[in-house]
């Protein structure tokens, strides 16, 4: 078994066989102000051999910060192939779509880790969080009426 892909996106769904995204691949989250919330999905694609079928993985995915420190509770679960359908010509490998969705809120600027384990496969994303918006000045500057600022 192993994650042949995984996608950061804005949502996903994972139905009758195929992964649906909206807003896959993005790296950069922009807010104004932090702590800012988010809604972001995990998009994972697994292939098993056909020696494979039937058997369960255990699943545990986890979004961190730079430090290293959770900011959502982890994911554990476990995902089972179940059996192939019957038309499927015999040792034909089988593809599992996976989908988590997740809100939470992005505590502070930085870079944020994203590890998928999937049995002993793992996948890892990460996304940056970035400042944007009027940049607020503090020092002595920032005192002085704007009339005398000169500008």
């Amino acid at each position: 078994m192993k994650i042949e892909y995984a996608v950061l996106a804005d949502a996903a769904q994972a139905v009758g066989g195929k992964i649906f995204i909206l807003g896959g691949g993005w790296n950069v989250f922009r807010s104004a102000s932090y702590p800012a919330p988010v809604q972001l999905a995990v998009a994972i694609g697994l292939g098993f051999a056909s020696n494979e079928i039937g058997l369960r993985y255990p699943v545990k995915i986890v979004i961190a910060d730079e430090a290293g420190v959770p900011v959502v509770p982890e994911l554990n679960g476990q995902i089972e192939t179940g059996q192939p359908a019957p038309d499927l010509p015999k040792g034909l490998p089988v593809k599992v779509p996976l989908a988590w969705n997740v809100s939470l809120a992005v505590p502070r600027p930085g870079k944020y880790g994203i590890v998928v384990t999937v049995g002993s496969s793992q996948a890892d994303l990460a996304f940056d969080a970035i400042f944007v918006g009027q940049k607020v000045q503090f020092g002595p500057e920032a005192s002085v009426p704007p009339t005398e600022r000169g500008n």
